[in-house]
């Protein structure tokens, strides 16, 4: 199973099916319950079961451009980017498509490497919608070299010793804390049918010498039996918030996403987390708070934003934390901003599928005075994949993120290259 499916539950899906609702049995005696299973399954984003029944009636429809269109919206959901490209290139064949369907498709191309094609069907979609942002910014990097390759960095994989999906490194103590997919806790969590698969904890890992050990459960009361998610720490490591899945009040079979926060007791162990915010309707995820543990940065789909999801902030102010601004225009835009953390230096990155880019989640840097666009870090630290959740280490010149780009969401290392600096010579 593609594991880059696993961690969508905690980015763009942000209501989500609960196994005690969606994943009922189900009784299936004809073509068009069939169909109407699929099509409810795909409107409460049940990507997987989705695919799975359209793949049984496309078999005898297979020039039925719908359900050909249906399947690429599936698996480019499921981030299975190779089959969403096979779907989209069958379908695209027939009949006038929607201009959406063409920018997807173009976004599939980028996310396997196909850039030339890319740029043929974002001009395609750009013909039909010319005052689209996205298109434009996926164009103009498509055809910029310095940013599809940059030789500042080197990056190499973490040999974190889980098998399933890790992701959202942060720093903590003398190692990372991380979100994994795995069953080494104390707790034994039930299934999402949506993912089918098990939940997200967080995880402890210590490094040495850039080497990873061993990793651990990090803690019974940081972990429930929900989803938890990215966490930020602050306060010399004595204070945490993470996201963590729960119940939509008065919903029982949907889920929204929100943000605890939890101190550490003298004796190690955390206090049992508490809601940072008070929110229904919407979610609020992915952390990052600055050094002094004033400023948080958060993503959310909260109505009123430019796009799928955007990042807010929020500042301390008189023992409070006020109410959410959207960072405005020069950071979000009509797609997805995630994956926010700040530097010893106060500058935001972030993860967005909205500036353009080598194809999928790009991580960009962002100058909070509003001076300057937000900069695309460029291969290798991105590549074709989703890269998010970027973490500089004190001294800035190395640190950790996440990629998709081996086939599975796991954290590399990278570091910044020595500068060569050519000397001024004084002329006598």
């Amino acid at each position: 199973m593609h594991t880059t499916r696993l961690w969508l539950i905690l980015i763009f899906l942000w209501t989500l099916p609960v196994s005690g609702q969606i994943g009922k049995h189900i009784t299936l005696r004809s073509e068009s319950s069939l169909r109407q299973h699929a099509d409810n399954f795909f409107e409460r984003n049940a990507y997987s079961h989705a695919a799975k029944l359209y793949n049984k009636i496309i078999i005898d429809h297979p020039d039925d451009q719908e359900l050909q269109l249906r399947l690429a919206d599936c698996y480019r959901m499921l981030r299975e980017h190779h089959s969403a490209e096979q779907w989209y290139r069958l379908a695209l064949k027939t009949d006038q498509p929607q201009s959406e369907h063409l920018f997807n498709f173009a976004s599939v191309l980028c996310a396997t490497g196909k850039y030339r094609e890319a740029t043929n069907w974002f001009t395609r979609y750009l013909a039909m919608n010319p005052s689209d942002e996205r298109a434009q910014a996926a164009i103009e990097s498509l055809r910029d070299p310095k940013l599809l390759y940059d030789s500042r960095f080197e990056v190499h994989q973490l040999a974190i010793e889980i098998p399933g999906a890790v992701f959202s490194p942060v720093l903590f103590n003398d190692g990372l804390v991380f979100v994994g997919e795995g069953a080494t806790g104390s707790l034994v969590k039930k299934v999402t049918t949506w993912i089918e698969g098990p939940y997200f904890d967080l995880y402890y890992v210590p490094i040495n010498q850039d080497k990873p050990g061993y990793p651990k459960y990090l803690d019974d009361r940081l972990n429930s039996v929900f989803h938890e998610g990215p966490a930020t720490f602050f306060d010399g490591g004595n204070k945490v918030i993470l996201t963590r899945s729960a119940f939509k009040k008065g919903q029982e079979d949907t889920r929204n996403l929100q943000l605890m926060i939890a101190e550490r007791k003298p004796n190690g162990t955390w206090t049992s987390p508490k809601k940072l915010f008070h929110h229904q309707d919407y979610s609020i995820a992915h952390p990052a708070i600055t050094q002094d543990g004033k400023v948080i940065f958060f993503s959310s789909n909260k109505p009123g934003g430019f796009g799928g999801s955007d990042l807010y902030r929020s500042e301390f102010i008189d023992g409070e934390w006020s109410e959410p601004v959207n960072a405005g225009p020069q950071i979000n835009t009509s797609g997805n901003e995630l994956f926010p953390s700040v530097d010893a230096d106060g500058t935001l990155f972030f993860s967005s599928d909205g500036h353009g880019g080598l194809g999928g989640l790009e991580i960009l840097r962002a100058d909070l005075s509003g001076a300057s666009d937000p900069v695309n870090l460029g291969y290798p630290i991105n590549s074709s994949g989703d890269d998010f959740g970027l973490v500089w280490q004190n001294d800035a010149k190395k640190g950790y993120f996440s990629t998709d780009r081996s086939g599975q969401d796991r954290i590399y290392r990278f570091e910044q290259k020595p500068q060569l600096v050519n000397a001024a010579v004084p002329v006598n």
